[in-house]
């Protein structure tokens, strides 16, 4: 663990030397070795966007990869010594209006958030907003974890584990602070999920973020992140507020609601959701859901 955390630092010591405006280059250097001379899950990544009816689904997956690439190279920069995001990270006009009124109430919000475009330098940049609490399921390897983790920390994210998750969540939301959760990663259990259509197939959604939300009586916002020239640009989807009532109701039609939002974003942006993800596998405790087929 301490090796790849040394070494982690050294290569975001050589890294955090270059311009922002010139990661990109190194960014798809890499892109290019884990997806095409590796070839790392590029059979998955082309079937899936295949499947959900992504035109040129060979070319969009070179462009993800390029993508994620450079979102690595992007965490070692950001690792190197603190940055000013202000000028790398962009939330648009009425996706701060948004979080500004969803703060207004003084309960705090939920962010129900996404692997979209470099999900860490959003979470960044929302941070600077908003305390913001994530929570979080650690990495296998461990050295990698530990840089990963530490990073995001430097720029004000409170990270939590599964464990005890939502007591913490509870009080960060009653002291007016933002709880973001993912809704594109499979969940541990089938019975915490609601079965939705995403790209083509059908996905377990985690009911978690919709249940906090309604538990808790905070606005839910559905947010995504994509990359332009100038660096990421942050977008609330769509914003959903728990009725006083029938939270369990609300919560499965959330799951529903914020799951089309994401799709229709992934499916006008597809190079910038991590594809990657075995999204249609089933929960360990579940049957399995029906898979995307190919046209």
């Amino acid at each position: 663990m301490r090796v790849a955390t040394s070494a982690l630092h050294w290569a975001a010591r050589g890294v955090g030397a270059l311009r922002f405006s010139d990661l990109g280059v190194w960014g798809r250097a890499l892109g290019w070795v884990v997806g095409s001379a590796l070839g790392v899950r590029r059979s998955h990544v082309v079937a899936s966007m295949r499947a959900a009816g992504i035109p040129e689904p060979e070319a969009a997956a070179s462009a993800m990869y390029d993508a994620l690439g450079t979102s690595a190279i992007e965490l070692l920069w950001l690792a190197a010594r603190d940055r000013d995001l202000a000028a790398i990270a962009h939330i648009d006009g009425p996706s701060t209006r948004a979080i500004d009124e969803a703060k207004r109430g003084g309960r705090g919000l939920v962010f129900a958030a996404s692997h979209t475009g470099n999900w860490d330098l959003a979470a960044c940049a929302i941070a600077s907003h908003v305390p913001l609490m994530v929570i979080t399921k650690h990495l296998s390897m461990r050295g990698i974890d530990a840089f990963w983790q530490g990073t995001r920390a430097r720029y004000g994210i409170t990270l939590v584990g599964a464990a005890g998750a939502l007591a913490r969540a509870r009080a960060h939301l009653a002291a007016g602070g933002a709880v973001a959760m993912m809704i594109d990663q499979v969940p541990d259990a089938a019975h915490h999920s609601v079965r939705a259509p995403f790209l083509g197939g059908e996905a377990h959604v985690d009911r978690a973020p919709f249940a906090l939300a309604a538990a808790c009586r905070v606005p839910l916002l559905v947010a995504a992140a994509r990359r332009t020239e100038h660096g990421q640009a942050l977008r609330v989807l769509t914003a959903l507020t728990p009725p006083a009532a029938a939270a369990t109701r609300w919560a499965h039609g959330a799951a529903l609601e914020a799951t089309a939002a994401l799709d229709a974003f992934v499916r006008a942006h597809p190079s910038e959701w991590l594809w990657m993800h075995r999204r249609w596998r089933r929960p360990s405790d579940s049957r399995a859901v029906r898979r995307p087929e190919r046209p």
